[in-house]
């Protein structure tokens, strides 16, 4: 089981994220940047497991089976992951055994360098945010390096966000559902 140490926080402004992300990243020598559009669909989670398909550019996926509890700090997140060329046939597969909870719509911009990934994500219905996630195999070196990232990014532990994409969507949906109710809307 592979395992990532991450956080999230909300951006208020992507430009200067962006920035602080290509001049963080530009240091390093076998660096790569780019762009993704995915679509993730959830699948009903079972005990706090997650069971998502991710697909990329409407060309290939990623199966992800993941075990994360929601903690407002940095958290652990440890996952099985496989990849497949075929993408919405797996979902066709997949909806004949669990209901789907829910799609999220995003667009990802990456960079990586050795075990770090930095993401800057456009979510659909939800806004703009930023995240961290360094594969680990010694968490006390994950720690330091997260450390140094959230300085660098000016990050305090208030910023940290907790739920997933998929959590804030359901969130918000179940938000507006409330305010409808009262209000008499459909």
């Amino acid at each position: 089981m592979r395992k990532n140490y991450e956080l999230k926080v909300k951006l208020h402004n992507y430009d200067v994220a962006k920035w602080k992300a290509d001049s963080y990243i530009h240091r390093f020598k076998n660096k790569h940047h780019f762009l993704e559009v995915q679509k993730d669909i959830y699948y009903y989670k079972v005990d706090g497991k997650r069971l998502k398909l991710r697909i990329i550019n409407n060309e290939y996926g990623h199966l992800v089976y993941y075990d994360r509890k929601d903690s407002r700090n940095k958290r652990v997140s440890k996952y099985f992951l496989s990849d497949t060329k075929n993408p919405f046939e797996l979902d066709k597969i997949l909806r004949k055994f669990f209901k789907v909870q829910l799609v999220v719509n995003k667009t990802r911009e990456i960079y990586t360098v050795k075990n770090l990934r930095i993401h800057l994500d456009r979510i659909q219905a939800v806004g703009i945010f930023l995240e961290f996630e360094i594969i680990y195999k010694s968490l006390g070196e994950a720690k330091i390096l997260m450390k140094e990232l959230m300085k660098y990014f000016n990050i305090k532990r208030s910023d940290l966000i907790k739920d997933s994409y998929s959590d804030l969507i359901l969130k918000k949906k179940k938000q507006k559902n409330a305010i409808n109710s009262k209000t008499g809307r459909v």
